[in-house]
């Protein structure tokens, strides 16, 4: 048997046991590192060409030097146990959590929990953020354990394992990953796109603080990134709220004032247009030109903005001198966590023009104006929820016949809402840019748990509705609510393709039509042996969106004389009470059990809001039809086969505007509007 002096005379190259143990025992003694995740960052970490970066390559902290607080703030020198991030998109907030993950991995072992939105984000962010990440970066490449699907050693898609650790992803949507492990490190990722319940088992930021409890001695570190959501339900915001509030400084070129970048000081370039625009200096109106932009923000600085009721201690304006500057950056944080917000216009990946041209497509696209808020000026957005004036909007009623398609209707869809001794419906005609048309509306007395209304309702469904050229078209999906008699409707929906079952769920985060799941069926007291479809809808985010509609209804003609692309129209049937209930609810802040705020629809007692919730359903039927997706193309296909001038146009077209026979002058107008429509069309698929 050979020695130890013996195998080392043998094989040179051989470590010694004793050197390889001692270096061990004085690694596992070693005081955590002193390198900051931003040093570490700038010292180790590369950004991989796969992950869409336009900036590949070796990392550096000099290109967006806001991300260098945050990160300080993630290491474990910093007393903080959470840091909160509200920033609005392409700022770099995810790339602080993967750095904050590379840290851990490389340099600071610990269990982690990263949670997305949901499984299916964990995943395409595991595919398209966090893996590149890790292979491109030769530290992480060779601590994180190779991913295999059938070793325990090795990692998975989900679970990263590194020496003295590992890395969880999860989707917040999953009970099963916010359970049963204990965790020193935790970034909850797009926060405010979490479900309030998952599983039953409470609210999913809960349970994921929930496992770092074991860890609360040992140095827990937390971070909290989110774009915004809306207003009185958004979790980033109300975290950001609770924190110290820092926002991030930078000296105006010319005259040196500090300032925060805002929105309404954005002008637009000489031509009215995002060509050419520029930051006007909050203090002196001094011009300041994008070229501007990068050195600025290397000078910038965060402070806290908290409020403090102290006199000593009064929160900064939004500008103040350079050199009061020192005075603002010492004030104490009095126990307030990080929270750090910031927006597109001081990132190096975004234009100013870039963002002032999101704003000008946004505007006045109640959807599109809420998109800016929150993924551009990373505020939660305040919706409008005050109900428009029914009295308004009974004012702008139009001359067509019920019954009929007007002109610029192509889909038809129908709504249904079942009360206790009635089924009451309404039928939409949809186009380009979701401008709807109301068709046809009525009710069907009766027991809804009979099979009279059912069948009433059936021969109203099977209706054809002339359009303008005289052309008959049906109606292409129904939608009836399942919140009352749900085994009648769901029994009803089951056999019937064009019908579908839905269910109002409230919340901004759900979509105005979801993924469906299918419900038992029980005929007369049995089980049928196949089930229905259940679809549920997003009353939050529709109901918005009407009363965004209904605003551009009561704004009147454009110069064209006719409504904006996206309003309501409304025949002359419609009276007062018709608008009332469409009309019925309005958004206002409600305190919850647990402190927290959230906005809430509200109508008041006794107030019927059918044609409200028909409307709804209407429209979850159009984004069934996937009218939602529509491009240029399909909208003009659509509009080519559906409004073609036919060879009798005049005898035709004049019975959407007036009730009666046309004249010849009726008919000139009524072609001439006929070709407004058909222009503003065009002009809106070429934009």
């Amino acid at each position: 048997m050979l020695n130890a002096e013996a195998l080392h005379r043998r094989f040179p190259g051989l470590a010694s046991g004793h050197t390889v143990v001692a270096r061990v025992f004085a690694e596992s003694l070693r005081p955590p590192p002193d390198r900051s995740v931003a040093q570490w960052a700038e010292d180790k970490r590369y950004v991989a060409a796969e992950s869409g970066s336009p900036f590949p390559g070796k990392w550096s902290n000099d290109l967006a030097p806001y991300m260098r607080e945050p990160m300080e703030c993630l290491s474990p020198s910093h007393p903080a146990t959470d840091v909160t991030l509200k920033w609005s998109a392409q700022t770099g907030k995810t790339s602080i959590g993967e750095n904050f993950f590379g840290y851990t991995a490389d340099e600071d072992p610990a269990p982690m929990l990263i949670v997305l939105p949901s499984l299916d984000e964990g995943k395409k962010f595991v595919k398209t953020k966090l893996q590149p990440a890790i292979d491109a970066t030769p530290s992480l490449r060779h601590k994180v354990a190779e991913q295999k699907s059938r070793t325990e050693d090795g990692s998975t898609s989900a679970f990263k394992r590194f020496r003295g650790g590992f890395a969880q992803i999860t989707g917040a949507n999953s009970s099963k990953g916010l359970q049963m492990i204990s965790v020193r490190r935790l970034w909850g990722d797009e926060i405010s796109e979490w479900p309030l319940d998952v599983d039953g088992r409470g609210d999913p930021l809960d349970l994921a603080i929930k496992r770092t409890t074991a860890w609360t001695r040992r140095g827990v570190k937390r971070l909290w990134s989110s774009t915004p959501g809306m207003d009185g339900a958004c979790r980033i915001t109300d975290y950001y709220v609770a924190s110290d509030q820092r926002r991030y400084y930078v000296p105006c070129p010319h005259c040196g004032t500090c300032q925060v970048l805002k929105f309404e000081n954005l002008k637009a370039g000489a031509d009215g247009s995002a060509k050419g625009c520029y930051f006007a200096c909050a203090a002196h109106g001094c011009v300041i030109e994008h070229s501007d932009k990068r050195s600025m923000v290397a000078a910038g600085v965060w402070i806290r903005c908290y409020r403090d009721e102290s006199e000593d201690n009064p929160a900064p304006p939004d500008f103040f001198p350079a050199h009061e500057i020192e005075r603002y950056r010492m004030r104490p944080s009095k126990g307030r966590s990080p929270g750090f917000h910031i927006w597109q216009a001081y990132s190096p990946f975004v234009s100013w023009e870039d963002t002032f041209d999101a704003w000008l497509k946004a505007k006045g696209n109640p959807l599109k104006e809420r998109v800016f808020s929150q993924q551009v000026l990373g505020e939660a957005h305040v919706d409008r929820g005050e109900a428009p004036d029914h009295s308004k909007l009974l004012k702008t009623v139009l001359p067509y016949r019920l019954q009929t398609i007007p002109l610029g209707g192509l889909v038809l869809t129908m709504g249904v809402d079942v009360q206790v001794n009635r089924l009451e419906w309404s039928v939409y005609a949809w186009g380009v840019a979701l401008s709807y048309w109301l068709v046809d509306f009525g009710l069907i007395e009766g027991d809804p748990d009979t099979d009279g209304p059912w069948r009433a309702l059936d021969s109203i469904r099977a209706r054809k509705y002339e359009d303008t050229f005289g052309r008959a078209w049906g109606i292409e999906a129904c939608g009836v609510d399942s919140g009352y008699k749900s085994q009648r409707v769901y029994n009803y929906a089951r056999s019937r393709p064009q019908v579908l079952a839905t269910d109002g769920r409230d919340g901004w985060n759900v979509p105005i039509l979801g993924t469906p799941k299918r419900v038992d069926v029980t005929v007369s007291g049995k089980s049928a042996k196949t089930g229905a479809m259940l679809w549920p809808v997003g009353t939050f985010q529709a109901k918005s969106e009407l009363y965004g509609s209904l605003r551009k209804t009561i704004g009147g003609p454009d110069d064209t004389g006719m409504l904006p692309l996206g309003a309501g129209h409304f025949p002359e049937a419609c009276d007062e009470g018709f608008f009332k209930q469409l009309t019925a609810e309005s958004l206002v802040l409600k305190e919850m059990r647990d402190g927290r705020s959230k906005r809430v629809w509200v109508k008041p007692k006794d107030q019927p809001n059918e044609q409200l919730d028909m409307w709804v359903i209407n429209r979850a039927m159009a984004y069934h039809l996937r009218l939602d997706h529509y491009g240029q193309d399909k909208w003009k296909r659509l509009a080519e086969e559906r409004m073609s001038e036919p060879e009798q146009l005049q005898r035709d077209l004049s019975r959407l505007w007036t009730p009666n026979p046309a004249d010849d002058a009726q008919a000139k107008e009524a072609r001439a509007k006929y070709l407004d429509m058909m222009e503003r069309m065009a002009r809106t698929l070429n934009s």
